[in-house]
């Protein structure tokens, strides 16, 4: 039996949680259930793509996900499933599965389509349970292709640098840019490894560290975390509120600068 994951933006304060649980166990006492995070912010696509995007491979091949958000709000998202990369999803179209993966699905069912007459939830937990057991989502719902897509946002690359962005703030205050190491060292590459600046707000780096534990407690790090995305913070801080950077900040990398 495969493994169920459950990510919501549901929150922990409330029942939602622990009744979505309730639910499928009672379809099915075997099943095995495990968090990512119910902290998502509210309908916030960009925070649940992330998340998901950096946790479903951590995963067995044949796992199913599934993403609880934007499920009662508007009558607008339909329920889909969807394999993709070896894995099962299940969720709203709301195109958060377009933004985890830069391969397209091999499959996407329509599982439920939204009316106010259906009781989408309770058909949605069967789909899961269904999944989890082995049964192929072809069963499941009739096959689609015109599911919500997203762009995912991507950094520009020139010869002599990159303009990226802060696309999360993590809960100990680190920045998380869309900066990829790869687009980094091709630049380096082309450049000589010549001198390069990394700027985000009033801040100015030259220079990448291994990891936070290179700097002080209270000074800043750069480097490429275990995403291979630019990340940056402030050692025993919080550099989204020390230095003021906000959401959606633009990060400049820039090679042969004027000094």
């Amino acid at each position: 039996m495969a493994l169920i994951t459950f990510m919501s933006d549901y929150g922990l304060g409330d029942h939602y949680v622990g009744a979505t649980k309730g639910t499928l166990l009672s379809l099915n006492q075997q099943l095995t259930i495990v968090d990512i995070s119910h902290e998502i912010n509210l309908s916030d696509i960009s925070h649940g793509g992330y998340v998901l995007r950096n946790t479903f491979k951590k995963f067995p091949i044949g796992t199913v996900h599934f993403v609880a958000m934007n499920s009662s709000r508007s009558l607008k998202n339909r329920w889909i499933g969807m394999t993709l990369e070896g894995h099962h999803f299940i969720g709203t179209d709301s195109g958060i599965f377009s933004i985890i993966s830069d391969e397209n699905p091999t499959l996407v069912v329509e599982i439920c389509p939204i009316t106010p007459e259906n009781n989408c939830l309770k058909k949605v937990g069967q789909a899961v349970k269904e999944l989890a057991m082995g049964s192929d989502l072809r069963h499941l719902g009739k096959i689609i292709t015109d599911h919500l897509q997203l762009i995912d946002r991507s950094a520009k690359i020139t010869k002599k640098g990159i303009v990226g962005h802060v696309i999360q703030i993590d809960h100990y205050g680190n920045l998380i840019t869309n900066i990829q190491h790869k687009d980094f060292l091709e630049i380096q590459k082309i450049n000589g490894k010549s001198p390069f600046q990394i700027q985000v707000g009033r801040e100015i780096f030259d220079r990448l560290h291994k990891g936070y534990d290179e700097v002080e407690p209270g000074e800043c790090f750069v480097f490429f975390n275990s995403e291979k995305v630019l990340q940056i913070g402030i050692n025993m801080g919080r550099a989204s509120e020390l230095l003021g950077i906000r959401m959606d900040a633009t990060v400049y990398i820039n090679f042969n600068f004027q000094s």
